[in-house]
């Protein structure tokens, strides 16, 4: 409250600066872990290009009473110091296309070190690729010339975060995308080499597709009740069938209909994999065989980040090996533990008592709807009015 009329002077002096030229730094914030937030802009509010953080409208990326932002919970879980990237995750259609930059702040104490706030900031996504190709051709020779670079057409070069979403890579329409998906082989590779664990959760509140059975002839002659359900409907359209409107409206061409397969969303249990790196591991390097050839590949951790430099060799072609997808599955049940599922379900207890009034409430009506009545005037006037007019 008392730092609250300070908000607009320092985002006024921001604004005015020329330092944020190019506009790739848009939002400074800070919170603490009491629900404290603070935010500075550098580019008017017009001109941000995710509107909703920060707001009412972001309802994960706000404080209350009961819940931490992401980005707040992502900077405390890390190791002090380290700052995590990450593209926020959007269900809508419009792209985002900026990155969330945050780290802890720590309480130096002799005996603990409690997590007291954390800050951050949002860049454009355009602005953080930038930085990062012009780092990735900034090598130690003495001319400064890298002996291979990323621009080679023989190597992709990738920038994933500790759960291996992409950051950053060539084709801007992989970003945000889980690795395994755009590199299988190696994703499978480096969960064999321990540089990334699959951990395994469970979503009991999921929605399943079930698809209804055909109603093709072949499907009702196997059933005999459902032979005489339809001799007795053919019965009945046969005996409708006679009716004077149907002798002059005769009918006989058919045209085949196309079964429509009906889709019902059910209730259902499923089960999808997250992974995680590991943080011991700094670099490492690997050979993947695939159809009578050698891939090669490098990964390196960014120091004090969550980002992993990934370098892969595609001059071998491992499109044979299936993707990692993080996909759910349905956890399909036997009827023995269909049925215990069922008995474990406990109904929700009803009160002992009913309370449908309070001795302390007035039972007097309040109102005086229940006294409306149309006065005999009013009833009286229609009928006048039609005597006169005739």
């Amino acid at each position: 409250v008392v730092t609250a009329p300070l908000k607009s002077y320092w985002n006024s002096l921001a604004l005015n600066k020329s330092e944020n030229s190019d506009k790739g730094v848009e939002i400074a914030f800070l919170g603490t872990r009491t629900g404290l937030s603070r935010t500075k802009l550098f580019v008017p509010t017009d001109q941000l290009s995710n509107q909703d953080f920060l707001t009412a409208e972001d309802k994960e990326g706000v404080f209350n009473a009961d819940h931490f932002p992401l980005w707040y919970k992502r900077a405390a879980e890390q190791v002090p110091g380290t700052f995590v990237y990450s593209i926020p995750f959007s269900t809508a259609l419009e792209n985002k296309s900026v990155v969330l930059a945050s780290t802890a702040i720590q309480l130096l104490d002799d005996r603990k070190s409690p997590i007291v706030a954390a800050v951050g900031l949002q860049m454009k996504l355009e602005y953080f690729q930038r930085k990062f190709w012009t780092a990735c051709r900034q090598c130690t020779a003495l001319d400064g010339k890298c002996i291979i670079s990323c621009d080679s057409e023989d190597i992709n070069c990738y920038l994933i975060d500790n759960n291996g979403f992409i950051l950053v890579t060539e084709e801007q329409s992989q970003t945000g995308l889980f690795f395994g998906e755009v590199e299988g082989a190696v994703m499978n590779k480096l969960l064999q080499m321990g540089c990334f664990k699959r951990i395994t959760l469970y979503d009991y509140q999921a929605l399943c597709r079930e698809y209804a059975g055909s109603s093709d002839s072949a499907r009702t002659l196997s059933d005999p009740f459902s032979v005489v359900k339809w001799l007795l409907t053919e019965l009945v359209i046969f005996l409708l069938e006679f009716n004077l409107y149907s002798w002059w409206n005769v009918d006989l061409s058919v045209k085949a209909q196309r079964s429509r397969s009906k889709t019902m969303m059910m209730p259902c249990d499923t089960e999808y994999p997250a992974f995680v790196s590991e943080r011991t591991i700094k670099e490492t390097t690997g050979n993947i065989e695939c159809d009578g050839c050698v891939r090669s590949f490098v990964i390196q951790q960014i120091p004090s980040t969550n980002l992993f430099m990934v370098v892969v060799d595609n001059k071998c072609d491992c499109s044979s090996i299936p993707p990692v997808t993080m996909d759910p599955i349905e956890i399909m049940y036997n009827e023995s533990l269909k049925c215990d599922r069922l008995k474990l379900q406990r109904d929700r207890k009803k009160p002992e008592s009913c309370h449908p009034f309070h001795p302390e409430e007035n039972a007097m009506e309040c109102g005086s709807a229940s006294r409306l009545s149309s006065r005999l005037a009013v009833n009286l006037l229609p009928l006048l009015a039609a005597t006169i007019s005739r």
